[in-house]
């Protein structure tokens, strides 16, 4: 990671009181960032993680989510969806609990750019907080900028967090970095994402009952299904490969 950005979250970390990371609840371990969640334990402050996008989830993923992040000790768990504004209220009281009595108390906010960061804070500030834009666009937050949410009570929003040694194209199309038009294989994208959320919770979204042994014959199951097939009556795999990342891209999975 750049020095420029090291120092701006460096800056964060000190001047917040607890950071919280957002995390799509959907790939909780490629939309982390654990070598910052180690700096923020590092320096005492408090830890907050807020999955986001929860009700793209299925309860079972959510619970096995729960248990892995419980047995890492390293801070608190919330799963939210910020754009039905489930969670929130339970969000809300974990800030009061980590607040206390303090009069003034100052969150910062990490998470990449598609992580949903903009929509959080404007959930979380209702009517009488500072609300910021929201877009789908990577890189739509730039820059620490300070948010008043309510009386002394105030967040820092940090840019979208990007090692600048990712390589994986499929890692970078889950962080919102690159989309589905820009990925050269994107069958192999499309194979690393059903496996991602679990063949089982991606069949179900299809309305598909019969058994599947495995990624690949899921998604000549969805071709079939959703009748993409090419001249000559065979599947065209590609294309429902494309179809797949873009129902992921608007939210769809």
């Amino acid at each position: 990671m750049s020095r420029g950005f090291l120092d701006q979250i460096s800056s964060l970390i000190k001047e917040s009181d607890m950071v919280m990371e957002i995390v799509d609840a959907r790939f909780p371990d490629r939309t982390r960032n654990t070598s910052i969640e180690d700096r923020i334990i590092g320096h005492g402050k408090i830890l907050l993680l807020v999955m986001n996008k929860a009700d793209l989830v299925d309860k079972k993923k959510i619970e096995e989510t729960k248990k892995i992040l419980g047995n890492e000790g390293k801070g608190r768990v919330v799963f939210v969806s910020a754009k039905d504004r489930n969670g929130i209220n339970l969000l809300r009281k974990e800030i009061g609990i980590a607040r206390g009595t303090k009069k003034s108390f100052v969150i910062g906010l990490l998470g990449y750019p598609n992580s949903g960061k903009s929509t959080l804070i404007n959930s979380i500030s209702g009517k009488g907080g500072g609300k910021v834009g929201t877009s789908s666009k990577a890189g739509f937050t730039r820059g620490l900028q300070r948010i008043k949410l309510g009386e002394g009570l105030y967040m820092i929003d940090a840019p979208g967090i990007i090692p600048y040694e990712q390589e994986d194209e499929f890692e970078l199309f889950i962080i919102g970095s690159r989309n589905a038009n820009q990925l050269k294989d994107i069958e192999t994208a499309a194979l690393k994402m059903i496996a991602g959320l679990g063949v089982e919770s991606v069949a179900k979204k299809f309305g598909i009952t019969e058994k599947v042994e495995d990624e690949e014959e899921l998604l000549e199951m969805i071709g079939t299904k959703k009748k993409i097939f090419m001249t000559g009556g065979k599947i065209d795999v590609k294309r429902t490969a494309r179809q797949l990342l873009e129902m992921y891209e608007r939210h769809e999975l």
